[in-house]
């Protein structure tokens, strides 16, 4: 396996008129799995496309094992990449399917044979080697694209939302199935997606991409707990982060029409916004910061329930195992510790002086 990194990458399309992806510097190291998560056009298909050689760079560098790879095509770079739509030939079997880039490399046949059926077996395919992929259902044909990845022990194997394609079920056990073969692998995977919940699931390492720009880089929790900009903090998150829009004055809080006030840490004067998020609110005055607020929703997920409670011009959503009754007066309260600061021209994190 081998560590992959971009040096002030940048790309372009339509003579320069639209800006693809802007200064990219990353180093995903030897062995690690990452995700590059963002929403649809944020650049991050484009990169997994550089670092294949499907796509050149305006400007900058890409490094697999160190080397400069800039000029080196797909079929020597020794990578392995899975497609959204699986791109299975549909007149060949799973096994042609699967052994078809061995044979284009002029292996051996009975080494041809031994891989294939080794990577079927760790699969669980081997029962469907003589099947034509129609007569599969959505969950194995994206395990046959992936065998015919594994077949060729690549250096780096780069997967574009592999499993968006799949119902929810399937994809959940496909997505168990994933983390725990690529973790006995060991091996170096880029994973592109636009679900929050695979990135923070299955990966070592995260980049949040918008824009074409890399917003935040790190561990799951790491970036779900400590998110750098606005953006992050909507991103990450199975439930949607509550944004109050208002004002810090004299290290105070107050939204745009003054019913939520509280005492901040932060120095800084200006317009902000306050995020806190509905699992780090409690009903009840139990942490040192309450609101008085109506309850206007209840959503059942489960054995809790997604609570959305007004206060004056605001609205939030409290994730909680209580079900108020609707239209009720309730408190709400939380802890000044759980509530992030972000600017509210450039979106960037505000942190205590």
């Amino acid at each position: 396996m081998a560590e992959v990194e971009l040096k002030n990458v940048r790309k372009f399309f339509m003579g320069g008129k639209i800006t693809a992806l802007q200064d990219i510097n990353l180093r995903i190291p030897n062995g690690m799995f990452t995700s590059v998560l963002g929403p649809s056009g944020c650049g991050k298909t484009t990169l997994l496309r550089l670092i294949a050689g499907l796509e050149r760079p305006d400007s900058g560098e890409v490094l697999i094992g160190r080397g400069v790879v800039n000029d080196v095509p797909p079929g020597k770079r020794n990578i392995a990449m899975v497609f959204q739509n699986y791109a299975l030939y549909p007149h060949k079997r799973v096994f042609e399917n699967m052994a078809i880039g061995l044979r284009l490399r002029g292996y051996p046949e009975h080494d041809i044979k031994k891989k294939v059926y080794d990577v079927a077996r760790m699969l669980n395919l081997q029962d469907f080697m003589e099947r034509y992929p129609k007569q599969l259902s959505g969950g194995q044909q994206q395990r046959v694209a992936l065998g015919r990845a594994l077949v060729r022990d690549p250096e780096v194997f780069l997967l574009d939302e592999p499993l968006s394609n799949l119902d929810a079920q399937v994809r959940e056990v496909t997505r168990t199935e994933l983390k725990k073969l690529f973790r006995d692998l060991q091996a170096t995977v880029i994973y592109v997606t636009h679900d929050q919940t695979e990135a923070m699931m299955m990966s070592d390492f995260v980049v949040v991409m918008n824009h074409g720009t890399i917003r935040q880089t790190g561990e799951p929790i790491s970036i779900y707990k400590n998110p750098d900009h606005r953006f992050v903090a909507e991103f990450l998150g199975t439930h949607r982060i509550n944004l109050f829009h208002g004002r810090i004055e004299n290290a105070k809080f107050i939204s745009d029409d003054g019913l939520i006030v509280f005492d901040t840490t932060i120095k800084t004067q200006g317009e902000v916004l306050a995020g806190i998020r509905p699992e780090q609110i409690v009903l009840g005055t139990h942490q040192e910061i309450s609101l008085k607020g109506t309850a206007v929703l209840t959503e059942p997920i489960g054995t809790t329930h997604l609570v959305s409670v007004r206060v004056g011009e605001n609205e939030f959503k409290i994730l909680t195992a209580e079900t108020p009754h609707l239209q009720n007066q309730i408190m709400a309260s939380f802890s000044l510790h759980d509530v992030y600061f972000f600017d509210d021209q450039s979106g960037l994190r505000l942190r205590p002086d």
